[in-house]
């Protein structure tokens, strides 16, 4: 009986060791969040993060101080590199969270507010529109994507949809989809 009570407690010490993960919380400047790491993905995100800022900033980048806790958990880690590295760059000053603004291949450079720039390259098509037209759109697709910059480098998104309407051609059809020249 005793014999089986021990394998019983040994099956049930392996199942439960096999089934915990080795996780860790991370602190950006004393502001924990319940979000559980993997080691490798917080190293990897906090890594990144300073590569980052270093980059971006024209001097000495002055980082958050990031605390990490260990612990067990039965449930994997929740959170990826990529979260962690947005966390800490939030916090840098003179980094700020832009849109880069490309279409086919062309840089156009950032924007700080993608959803007003979506606005003005609308209303850069519709101005445009000739009498008959009842779609448009751009030839190619505007491509608007999340990036961190330095902090004030970015241009005015009026600015910036007058550059796109220039460079990107506009194409206009009517209702049975036939092409009108603008």
């Amino acid at each position: 009986m005793n014999r089986r009570l021990l394998l019983l407690m040994l099956a049930l010490l392996f199942f439960l060791s096999a089934n915990l993960h080795l996780c860790c919380r991370a602190a950006v400047d004393g502001e924990w969040t319940q979000t559980r790491y993997s080691l490798a993905d917080a190293r990897r995100g906090e890594l990144a993060a300073y590569a980052a800022a270093e980059e971006i900033c024209p001097r000495a980048a002055r980082m958050p101080k990031v605390e990490q806790r260990l612990s067990l958990s039965f449930r994997p880690p929740d959170g990826g590199s990529a979260d962690l590295s947005a966390r800490i760059l939030t916090r840098v000053r003179g980094v700020s969270q832009l849109c880069a603004v490309s279409a086919e291949g062309r840089y156009f450079g950032t924007v700080a507010d993608a959803d007003r720039l979506e606005e003005k390259l609308r209303a850069a098509l519709y101005t445009s529109i000739p009498a008959g037209a009842a779609h448009a759109r751009y030839a190619d697709d505007v491509e608007i994507t999340p990036v961190y910059g330095r902090s004030g480098s970015a241009m005015s998104p009026a600015d910036m949809a007058m550059v796109v309407a220039q460079l990107v051609p506009a194409v206009f059809t009517d209702r049975e989809g036939n092409r009108i020249m603008g």
